[in-house]
């Protein structure tokens, strides 16, 4: 995903000023907002909730639909939340039990790289209590008087400092994190004294952006992120040239018991450089992939994403050196099913490619290949078929720039046949998932063979937690796609 959105941002190689507002009101543009009146003037990036219980969900919601991938668990994160904070921050009753507002805003920002989180108090002296039990339990703790407030600071076990504050019924939380600059006590500064709010235009467009059911909005400001990175990593120059095109990023989470979605939004102002370089999935992709367990694909032209980042992205460029090998340009594949007793299963692959000389050589290397291949006809495409006695047919076809192959037979003639027509733009990234079209045993097998990179051995520890999330879940979806403005990427899960 990474990768997609990089390479969409190399082919297509903030916010206006305001008049002061007052630092007891969240400006016009983030009115039902409260918490965004503490942002400071130009924050690097700015994300803010209604309430405090919105963000706690959508937090929860990431984790969980993370887990799909990770097999991170929930109840993993709240301890370590707490080991962090001393209190699971990720669910409502214990943060209420020391005096925090669930019904009042949330937000966190920053002028540089580390966060700063403010939230509502409902009752302050049980925050002022829990923090005193804190340093009785040993938290050692300095403080100055910045704006009239005291601010406090500590070096927690793991190695990260925190800073925090109460002025009123409001609470700040900052973390300094060890790649960012941290002067002191200036962050409570920025955010508590009196201040402008140059960032309403671009929470204005973050927020038409999200749409209304998010329940989190944001924006970053990439070029004052890009300015810091460079501050800290000169070397890192000709990489942050492929960010200039966006003028404004957005982030939205939104979600319910049964549905959760994140979407991030880069405004280019114009996609034309990567639609053009998009390379079209077969006619009988979307038919052959609609009710698959697992669908991946990606469309825009390697070749193209290889010059662009040539600068930078070393490690990116060492993943797709089997690619550039290979003369692939756009690369598909789809797992129709999978039988864990036979270790056996049937799906396809459809690769564009510069040149068929390195699937040539391949090919060769298959014994006794000529002697049993059929000619086959697969629409418009002429192939083969392999009929391995007792076991399975493979089908393909290879072209000068095109290379099909699947496992089953009839599935080729199904993958380039006719379809709906295009609808716009392919996807520049998308990855489908459908637990329930496969059972539990079947997956622990594949996501094995993915993590070790191996159909043969026994599925481990971490493949069998990964699939115990999976399973929680009727359908998984991420993808990286360009408007005619902007390059979006969405994740979203339904629950079963």
């Amino acid at each position: 995903m990474r990768l997609a959105i990089l390479a969409a941002l190399a082919l297509g190689c903030g916010g206006h000023g305001r008049p002061a507002t007052d630092r007891g009101a969240a400006p016009p543009a983030a009115a039902a907002f409260a918490a965004t009146r503490w942002a400071p003037a130009r924050p690097t990036y700015l994300l803010a909730s209604r309430t405090l219980a919105d963000a706690q969900r959508s937090l929860r919601d990431a984790v969980d639909l993370m887990g799909m991938a990770t097999g991170v668990d929930l109840r993993d994160a709240s301890r370590a939340v707490e080991n962090l904070l001393g209190v699971d921050a990720l669910h409502a009753d214990p943060l209420a039990a020391i005096g925090v507002d669930l019904r009042g805003g949330w937000a966190m920002f920053s002028e540089d790289l580390s966060p700063t989180m403010v939230v509502h108090l409902a009752a302050p002296e049980q925050m002022t209590a829990f923090l005193d039990h804190q340093r009785e339990r040993g938290l050692v703790t300095q403080s100055v008087i910045v704006d009239k407030t005291e601010v406090f600071s500590a070096t927690l076990t793991s190695g990260v400092t925190i800073g925090w504050a109460i002025a009123g019924d409001w609470m700040w939380l900052h973390f300094a994190l060890p790649i960012a600059f941290d002067n002191g006590a200036s962050w409570f500064a920025a955010s508590h004294g009196a201040h402008g709010a140059a960032w309403a235009d671009s929470w204005a467009w973050a927020e038409r952006a999200a749409g209304a059911a998010a329940s989190v909005v944001g924006f970053l400001d990439l070029h004052g992120a890009i300015a810091t990175a460079v501050a800290r990593a000169p070397d890192a120059v000709a990489c942050t040239r492929l960010a200039e095109p966006v003028r404004r990023v957005a982030v939205a989470f939104e979600g319910d018991d049964h549905h959760i979605a994140a979407r991030l939004a880069l405004d280019l102002g114009s996609t034309a450089a990567v639609t053009s370089k998009l390379l079209p999935a077969p006619s009988g992709w979307d038919a052959t992939a609609a009710r698959a367990p697992l669908a991946a694909q990606w469309n825009l032209d390697l070749g193209a994403v290889r010059s662009a980042l040539a600068p930078c992205f070393a490690a990116a460029g060492s993943q797709l050196a089997t690619t550039a090998e290979a003369s692939v340009r756009a690369a598909r594949g789809v797992l129709l099913g999978f039988d864990p007793d036979s270790t056996s299963g049937s799906g396809a692959i459809a690769l564009d490619l510069a040149s068929p000389a390195f699937l040539e050589r391949q090919l060769d290397r298959i014994p006794l290949r000529r002697r049993l291949e059929r000619p086959r006809t697969f629409g418009a495409h002429h192939g083969f078929a392999i009929e391995i006695p007792f076991s399975v047919t493979i089908e393909y076809v290879l072209e000068h720039d095109l290379a099909l192959a699947a496992l089953g037979e009839g599935i080729l003639a199904r993958l380039v046949g006719p379809g709906p027509g295009a609808a716009g733009a392919p996807p520049i990234f998308a990855l489908d998932v459908a637990p329930p079209a496969m059972s539990a045993a079947a997956w622990e097998i594949v996501v094995n063979a993915a993590l070790e990179r191996q159909l043969s051995g026994t599925p481990g520890p971490a493949a069998k937690r990964v699939v115990e999330h999976l399973m929680q879940w009727r359908e998984g979806h991420v993808a990286v796609t360009a408007d005619a403005t902007e390059i979006v990427l969405t994740a979203s899960g339904v629950r079963r």
